[in-house]
């Protein structure tokens, strides 16, 4: 007993002693912790001040880059400034100070006219000079910049802005030359400090020097002004010191930090290092041994850290050199690395105390620890037989079961004989999967009962010890019911699934099935209404178009709102003018709203930003329909549209629009159910007003795609207020976002004749006839073709202004047909006019060079707006991809299968009208004879512009041949002429087919 206190109490102290190695250790870890800690934290602060220093680095590169694109852009086009600012030129003799305007600082101007020529030849620069006096006032104050500039043989000098006026009458002794080199010396080149020289015409900092304006240390950026590929203006901007000396100030004992080259020099400093501390650190020699992708780290260099980063994007080469050294990680972590230290040393008199005392108390009686284990495992083993699911304990290195429940035993003798057991099914899976555990999620195994029913088990399986042994303790539940249901879920998925996409395809069919005959119906109503027309024939055919429209609003309706259900709707985030657009809404409603004797007015709140984030598309329908609604319930009184912010104190506050009328208002119960779909106030306002209960329900969805929501506030008899609220951010910089246009550009105005040539291609003929009378009403002469291919022809005999083609047509479609049109150089504006156009088609339109898309029916408003867009508006030739060289090489398959089904059809006609005409015209009626004449030119004309057009000069030309032949009368060598073409043709498109 004795021997066994003996081995226990020394077993004690060699505890003690390890646990106190363990704690020295620890200390010491988180010694060295803290001390990389704070060394990662200088790093920190390099990295934050580096990417200060290269902000406001780039800030005024940026702003010297864009100052010279600016005037060498600029340049060519500069005229002769003003007579009364040359006379002042001349009469100072090339000495000078001016000013553009009173809010704008005075600007000194130097010619040297020894050198540099009369004072004429000077003229560019004095506008040149006139352009800086208005950007030196925006360099002082936005920048804290001066800015300096010469022509390259330096006998010209522009500087501002001037801190006094009266700088010329203080150096009346010194010549212009001199001068000019006061103000503008030859700074050396940046590779003078080791740096690689910038590309030509690109910004370059210059060591800092005194500015020669406020005499005050500054950095210099200079950057030469470019045009025809020779330099015509130095520019240089000045910058004071203060501008990086902030961020080169220190807080901490014995650290410094400075911008140097990569050879050493010293450019910039807060706090300059001592002579020793830099005879000790020789930078040059540290930046030539270390590598660059180490310089950004700490590197130990005669025990100092020191770190570089690159702070410039102009080549330059600086460096931004953080240093410091021991004394400044002891005098910042000192205190925190004693408090460690003490902690381990009381930590080390807590271990040795409790190890005392557990001396004195640990040991119990082992016949009391038996009897606890032996209890432990009877509970267990009372556990594993009781559990309701199923257990069993197994060995990992045979298999054997050890211990198992009654659920097993079951589940075990209720399967069919296999090759393996059940249990054996489970250590094949553990093995399978080799892990340390698959106790989650589990995993699924498949057994077949002897009923020959299918069963899922979910098995999870954990590794332990049983007396002395690895083994396998594993758990499984039945989840065959569950499997079941997931099964039928993914089913009804799939169905669900599949019957929305029958949906959509079915409502793309009916778009453009119902679209193309109300295109022409409305069309043509349209047009019928221009006519003279009798009261009754009025009043009639105004019946016709209420019900057509009425029509046109029910089914955009629906097929929206079946976008919106089938989560194909998108939301665009684009800047746009909101008050624009409820005003646009208005002047829509105020023929319909004076009609019923009602005002309708809109107010805007002016806190409104001019411009916000959004979908204006949806917008503007979300307000049609509230104010349709509102002027079709309101039989007297006003409509009011007010447009404002939610809470005018916040910054980010959501806009409201609200629609208030004094109509029939709802009850409680009305507006219940006043959002759901198809549903109405009450049965009677479908008789009395007519609607489908969709406009609101889709002003709903809307407002919800658009993270807004929608509300309703209304009285019985006194009328209803629709409230939208909808979280648009303003746009930050609308301008800029806004797509760039012109002002100056012509626009396609049919009243003035801008637009006299269009170009229709539509293969339904109620179609094609309705554009060409549209377009005729607006002033254009259009010219109709029912095919491609035929369209592709008249090009070689005209040019369109515009172009207006379907997009599903047999043979050649609009979508070939324009990347046709863009791959042979046509940059007239493409307009597709068809019943539908998914996202799809609006990407492959893009891609193919189609501006915009008119989506029947197309009123002639709609055309009016399309034709008064800008002509510009085309898009680049670069952006349209798969652009193909005609002239040349394999023809597309969309150009090629066109082409010769054409050249096919014309052969077949050309020949029975041959078989149809008399040898001599005596022989038969002139007309007939003139009719197969026309059919033939016609034909041969085709032929020959869409040869011509693929640049097969030869076939083009045996066309003309022909058609000389014809105009001749000579059948019979005509007829000769076409088999000698058909074989000609025939050869040159088997030859460029791809």
């Amino acid at each position: 007993m004795k021997l066994l206190s003996r081995h226990q109490r020394s077993l004690l102290h060699v505890g003690g002693i390890v646990t106190t190695l363990i704690l020295a250790a620890v200390t010491a870890v988180v010694i060295h912790s803290q001390i990389k800690d704070y060394i990662a934290e200088r790093h920190a602060d390099q990295t934050s001040r580096r990417i200060a220093l290269q902000a406001a680095f780039a800030v005024r590169e940026g702003a010297m880059r864009i100052t010279t694109a600016q005037e060498e852009y600029a340049w060519e086009s500069r005229q002769k400034p003003a007579t009364e600012l040359i006379g002042r030129f001349s009469q100072n003799k090339g000495r000078m100070t001016m000013q553009r305007s009173a809010n704008s600082p005075h600007v000194l101007i130097l010619a040297d006219t020894v050198r540099g020529g009369s004072l004429e030849s000077f003229a560019p620069y004095l506008e040149l000079a006139d352009e800086v006096s208005h950007q030196a006032g925006t360099f002082a104050r936005a920048l804290t910049a001066s800015i300096y500039f010469s022509n390259p043989d330096r006998t010209f000098l522009g500087a501002g802005p001037l801190p006094d006026s009266n700088l010329l009458a203080k150096h009346t002794n010194e010549s212009t030359a001199t001068l000019i080199q006061r103000f503008m010396p030859d700074h050396p080149s940046p590779t003078a400090n080791g740096s690689p020289q910038p590309a030509l015409g690109g910004p370059a900092w210059l060591p800092v020097a005194n500015d020669p304006l406020t005499g005050r240390p500054s950095l210099l950026l200079r950057q030469l002004a470019i045009a025809d590929e020779q330099p015509f203006a130095v520019f240089i901007a000045s910058y004071p010191v203060d501008l990086v000396t902030p961020s080169l100030n220190s807080t901490q004992n014995d650290e410094f930090w400075l911008i140097a080259s990569p050879r050493g020099e010293l450019f910039l400093g807060a706090q300059q290092p001592n002579a020793d501390a830099l005879a000790r650190f020789p930078i040059h020699h540290w930046a030539a041994v270390t590598p660059a992708e180490k310089r950004d780290r700490f590197e130990e260099v005669d025990g100092r850290f020191v770190a570089a980063d690159p702070i410039s994007t102009a080549n330059t080469g600086w460096y931004l050199i953080h240093s410091f050294s021991w004394r400044t990680i002891i005098t910042a972590l000192w205190r925190t690395l004693l408090a460690y230290i003490a902690a381990m040393l009381l930590a080390i008199g807590f271990v040795w105390t409790v190890l005392l005392l557990i001396e004195r108390k640990v040991f119990r009686p082992g016949y009391v620890r038996s009897e606890r284990i032996i209890e432990s495992e009877n509970l267990n083993r009372t556990m594993v037989e009781t559990a309701p699911f199923g257990q069993v304990l197994i060995s990992s290195a045979n298999g054997e079961i050890l211990l198992q429940n009654s659920v097993m035993a079951s589940y075990a003798d209720a399967r069919i004989d296999s090759k393996r057991a059940l249990h054996l099914e489970f250590l094949h899976a553990f093995r399978v999967h080799d892990v340390q555990t698959i106790a989650s999620p589990g995993v699924e195994l498949s057994i077949q009962t002897h009923d020959g029913a299918d069963c899922s088990l979910l098995v999870s399986i954990v590794p332990s010890k049983y007396q002395g042994s690895d083994v396998l303790l594993c758990n499984f539940i039945d989840i065959t019911l569950r499997k079941k249901v997931e099964q039928e879920l993914e089913t009804a998925r799939a169905a669900s699934q599949a019957a929305n996409e029958a949906k959509s395809t079915f409502l793309a069919i009916m778009s453009h099935e119902i679209r193309t005959p109300l295109n022409a119906i409305l069309g043509n109503l349209e047009l019928l209404e221009r006519t003279t027309l009798t009261s009754e024939q009025t009043n009639r055919l105004q019946a016709v178009t209420s019900s057509s429209s009425a029509l046109l609003d029910i089914i955009n309706d629906i097929l929206d709102f079946s976008k919106v259900e089938s989560g194909q709707m998108t939301i665009e985030s684009i800047p746009f003018d909101l008050k624009q657009v409820a005003l646009q809404c208005i002047e829509m409603f105020l023929p319909m709203a004076h009609a019923k004797g009602l005002e309708i007015n809109l107010v805007v709140s002016d806190g409104l930003q001019p411009r916000y984030l959004g979908d204006p598309t949806r917008i503007r329908q979300v307000i049609f329909n509230l104010v349709s609604n509102a002027i079709k319930f309101t039989e007297a009184g006003d409509v009011l549209v007010e447009v404002y912010l939610q809470d005018e104190d916040v910054d980010d506050s959501a806009i409201v629009i609200g629609v208030s009328d004094t109509g029939i208002g709802m009850s409680a119960a009305q507006q219940a159910a006043l959002f759901t779909t198809f549903s109405q106030a009450d049965s009677s306002i479908a008789r009395r007003y007519g609607g489908t209960g969709l406009g609101l329900a889709l002003c709903k969805r809307l407002a919800e795609l658009m993270q807004g929501d929608i509300q309703v506030i209304s009285t019985p008899r006194k009328g209803s207020t629709f409230m939208v609220t909808l979280p648009l951010q303003p746009a930050a910089d609308a301008d800029a976002a806004l797509p760039h246009q012109d002002k100056t550009v012509a626009r396609l105005d049919p009243a003035q004749g801008a637009a006299q040539r269009v170009l229709v291609v539509d293969d339904h003929p109620a179609n094609r006839k309705l554009l060409q009378l549209q377009l005729e009403t607006l002033g254009c002469t259009a010219s109709a073709f029912e095919d491609c291919v035929a369209a592709i022809a008249s090009f070689s005999s005209q040019n369109y202004d515009l172009i207006l083609t379907d997009l599903n047509m047999p043979g050649m479609d609009g979508f070939a047909f324009s990347r046709y049109l863009r791959g042979r150089g046509v940059t007239a504006p493409i307009i597709a006019v068809t019943a539908h156009a998914s996202d799809r088609d609006r990407s492959r339109g893009e891609e193919a060079g189609i501006n915009s898309i008119l989506i029947k029916p197309v009123l002639l408003e709609a055309l009016r707006a399309r034709l008064a867009e800008p002509a510009s508006a085309v898009l680049p030739l670069r952006s349209v991809r798969g652009q193909v060289d005609i002239a040349r090489g394999a023809l597309p398959p969309e150009v090629h299968g066109p082409l010769l089904s054409s050249l096919e059809e014309s052969l077949i006609a050309i020949k029975q009208t041959l078989q149809l005409q008399p040898d001599s015209a005596n022989d038969a009626p002139a007309t007939t004879h003139e009719f197969g004449t026309d059919v033939i030119g016609r034909h041969l004309h085709s032929l020959r512009g869409a040869f011509a057009f693929i640049h097969e000069t030869a076939i083009a030309e045996r066309c003309e041949a022909m058609e000389r032949l014809l105009e001749q009368g000579d059948r019979s060598q005509l007829h000769q002429s076409l088999l000698e073409f058909e074989s000609a043709a025939n050869a040159v498109l088997s030859r460029r087919r791809q």
